[in-house]
């Protein structure tokens, strides 16, 4: 467990801040950019996409790895904010993703074709200054499970 003691001359990273590095590093995952994505992490960030095979990933090699197969099977068409909260050097970020999904997202068959996804996605992200420390991501594997089985009525998200 992570030592929970705040420094009190530390006054942490402000919610303004943690919102911009949020948005340049959303918008460098949707456009690809794996360059603008590490610029938004710190050296030794620890990012865990929980649930999906090899995580957490601990080098910006491993991560490239993780962002490689992830932009082979899913393509972002949208994300809207759900709600944000900022505590000190953490922000937890709920959003609905809207994209498509390929081949074998999340261990569920989408096909070469790919189908559309809608699901709720929730980050929880450490911060040391202006770059995140840690990231973890946890996805509705239900609403994806049905949405694969082609059944989207039953979307859990």
């Amino acid at each position: 467990m992570t030592d929970t003691h705040v420094n009190p001359t530390d006054t942490g990273t402000p919610p303004e801040v943690m919102d911009a590095v949020m948005a340049r590093h959303f918008e460098a995952e949707a456009a690809h950019d794996r360059a603008g994505i590490l610029a938004t992490l710190t050296e030794n960030a620890e990012h865990e996409p929980v649930g999906f095979p090899g995580a957490p990933f601990h080098s910006h090699d491993e991560l490239m790895g993780f962002y490689e197969a992830l932009f082979e099977e899913l393509e972002q068409h949208d994300i809207v904010p759900v709600r944000r909260l900022h505590g000190h050097n953490f922000l937890v970020d709920e959003i609905q993703y809207r994209g498509h999904a390929y081949n074998d997202f999340m261990g569920f068959e989408f096909g070469p074709d790919g189908k559309p996804v809608d699901f709720r996605l929730l980050h929880v992200c450490e911060f040391e200054g202006d770059r995140i420390s840690r990231e973890q991501v946890w996805l509705d594997v239900n609403a994806i499970r049905f949405q694969a089985a082609g059944d989207p009525d039953e979307n859990a998200g």
